[in-house]
């Protein structure tokens, strides 16, 4: 027997949209080490050997013949390099890599969350045609016998062979829907093996449905969306990394200052040059303005693309609103729905029930109590597509407020949503 949960549990854990997901958090977590390292020194080392040229007044000062002269050279340099002031361009960036890692995060959980939506839907819709099937069969079998029935009675004299031929067409209008559902069937079956790697077990286990984990109403549902769905989180984080690399092109407009430590050693012949060594310790300023207006530029781009991921903050937080509206709309239509239909149903095997009483008393034909088993299973049939829709509907909305693979994984030890603070914690 398999259960949703296991199956979730499954599918999150080896899909390939997942391992994507993970990767893009380990790269966007290796861009704050790169960021961090700005506090550091710099080290530069260099060195050369060869053979030299030279014509110049050296050269032409020490020789009597050709005023040029050939050497053996070498040269080596040395030299620390500290940022001591960038316009706090370096706290900026790793702000901005610290935010983007977190948003990273919650995409992970975002995509768990997604699969774990279709895994569910799929799970429920596999379930939903096998025991509709298993109607459709059950009918079948209490077909055929009324059709036998109905044989005998004609060879009796007792119905005439108009009856027979609409319960022949009875029968295989039942066939063609069993045809059409084992289709169906499989189509369902490949959905769920494309998630999971597997055709679904013999046997699935119907979960128990979670409409008592849902908020009261659609407004609290939003509320707990609104703080808690990744999706949100995510671009909440955008917006920070779009924010900190607005201060980062800010800081062009201020100069950098460093402080450099060097040694810088050349040996040629005197004929060309003689030894070279030079050491330093020195502050050094570098003030670099674009005369075009270059920095002021990339400081408006930088804003306008800050502003674009507030409005995409919005649109996320508008399309999940209207989403859990929809659905619970949609929960308390099927309710309704459902009574109703229950309530044909019990009309229908009520009806069944007097007719079977009046058919053994000669009062109606057996065919009319063919259709009244026709309209009992197609109320079953009814009543069970709208229980497995009312189950799928609370289950989409747990995913439309983020607590979908939570509630079915309880338990995770996978990387889920990283927030900035742990991030900062952390280094």
């Amino acid at each position: 027997v398999e259960t949703l949960g296991a199956a979730v549990a499954d599918v999150t854990a080896h899909n390939p949209t997942v391992e994507q997901a993970l990767a893009a958090h380990e790269a966007a977590s290796h861009d704050i080490d790169t960021e961090w390292s700005g506090y550091f020194p710099t080290v530069t080392a260099s060195t050369a050997v060869g053979r030299v040229y030279g014509d110049n007044a050296t050269s032409r000062g020490l020789s009597v013949t050709r005023g040029a002269g050939y050497s053996n050279m070498w040269e080596g340099s040395l030299a620390i390099n500290q940022t001591l002031f960038d316009g706090l361009k370096t706290k900026y960036a790793v702000d901005a890599a610290k935010a983007r890692a977190a948003a990273s995060g919650e995409a992970i959980a975002d995509t768990k969350g997604a699969l774990a939506l279709q895994m569910t839907l799929s799970y429920l819709n596999v379930l939903r045609l096998r025991e509709s099937y298993m109607l459709l069969q059950s009918y079948q079998n209490n077909l055929a016998g009324y059709e036998e029935k109905i044989a005998s009675m004609v060879e009796n004299g007792a119905a005439d062979n108009a009856e027979l031929q609409q319960a022949h067409r009875l029968g295989l209008d039942l066939k063609e829907m069993m045809v059409g559902m084992e289709g169906q069937i499989k189509s369902a079956d490949a959905e769920y093996a494309r998630l999971t790697g597997h055709l679904p077990a013999s046997a699935l286990e119907r979960p128990a449905p979670m409409n008592n984990a849902l908020p009261a109403t659609a407004e609290e549902a939003v509320k707990v969306a609104m703080a808690s769905h990744p999706q949100i989180r995510a671009a909440g984080d955008e917006i920070t990394a779009a924010e900190r690399t607005t201060d980062i092109q800010k800081t062009a407009l201020y100069p950098t200052v460093s402080a450099e430590l060097s040694a810088y050693q050349k040996d040629i012949a005197d004929v060309i040059g003689g030894e070279i060594e030079d050491s330093r310790a020195v502050v050094r300023m570098n003030w670099e303005l674009s005369t075009g207006g270059a920095e002021l530029a990339q400081i408006e781009k930088a804003k306008a693309q800050a502003v674009q991921t507030r409005f995409r903050k919005q649109d996320i937080e508008r399309r999940l609103a209207a989403a859990i509206r929809t659905a619970y709309a949609d929960l308390e239509t099927a309710d309704a729905q459902k009574k109703i239909i229950e309530e044909k149903l019990a009309t229908d095997q009520a009806t069944l029930g007097a007719h079977q009483a009046q058919f053994e008393g000669g009062k109606v034909r057996i065919l009319q109590l063919l259709q009244s088993e026709n309209q009992v299973l197609s109320a079953k049939l009814d009543l069970l597509n709208i229980d497995y829709r009312t189950q799928a509907t609370g289950y989409s909305l747990l995913g439309s407020i983020g607590k979908l693979y939570p509630a079915l994984v309880p338990r995770n030890d996978a990387v889920m949503a990283v927030k900035a603070s742990d991030v900062t914690d952390v280094r």
